[in-house]
């Protein structure tokens, strides 16, 4: 059986089965890594025999690349519903602020699926990477026009510099912030903004 296309989290309609398969190796995945996790330890982890794993996936591989598409699609989501929250008359530092909140809360929200990215990503096989790169630049690119629009006058690689510095503190937090026990989410958001935005000065008509 193939991996489905993926909805922000495994969605009621996947079976329990499948569902807790992906919970389960997303979590492997992050805590032992991609290679030093065996079917065999996934399929222990959700009391089933490692064969029952290739009844909902064709490999390890495919496993991980749903994984992957689940914690794309949830900052994608995110993305999109701050883009439909935008409101006519806001400064452009205060339209960055929902985004930025948005992708922390999805990476938060789904953390399983969304740390993945950050923690497995990097030493992923081959074909994974092939099969969620397009993914991962397409959500990239809408980044790259958020902050082209905001900030029209940096150039082209400016505003890439921008976006990697951005995404790099915004991932980093699944290490060090607990939103439990530090703040909410909203205010660690308009901390990285305001921070961003004195440094840009006022550029993209934000203030």
């Amino acid at each position: 059986m193939t991996s489905s296309t993926a909805t922000a989290a495994p969605s009621p309609e996947v079976g329990d089965g499948r569902r807790r398969i992906l919970e389960a190796a997303a979590e492997l995945f992050q805590v032992r890594g991609y290679a030093e996790t065996s079917t065999r330890t996934i399929a222990e982890a959700v009391d089933m025999r490692a064969a029952s794993i290739y009844h909902h996936f064709d490999s390890k591989d495919a496993l991980l690349t749903e994984i992957l598409a689940i914690g794309m699609q949830a900052v994608t989501d995110a993305f999109d519903a701050a883009e439909l929250a935008t409101e006519p008359d806001e400064t452009g530092a205060q339209r960055l602020q929902r985004h930025v909140t948005a992708h922390l809360d999805a990476l938060f929200g789904h953390k399983a699926f969304t740390a993945a990215h950050v923690t497995v990503f990097p030493f992923v096989p081959a074909a994974v990477r092939v099969a969620s790169v397009e993914d991962r630049d397409r959500y990239e690119a809408r980044w790259t026009d958020l902050l082209g629009s905001i900030a029209p006058e940096l150039d082209p690689s400016q505003v890439r510099v921008v976006r990697l510095s951005l995404f790099g503190v915004m991932n980093s937090t699944l290490d060090w912030f607990d939103p439990a026990a530090e703040g909410s989410l909203d205010e660690l958001a308009n901390a990285f903004v305001s921070t961003l935005w004195s440094g840009l000065g006022t550029v993209g008509g934000g203030n």
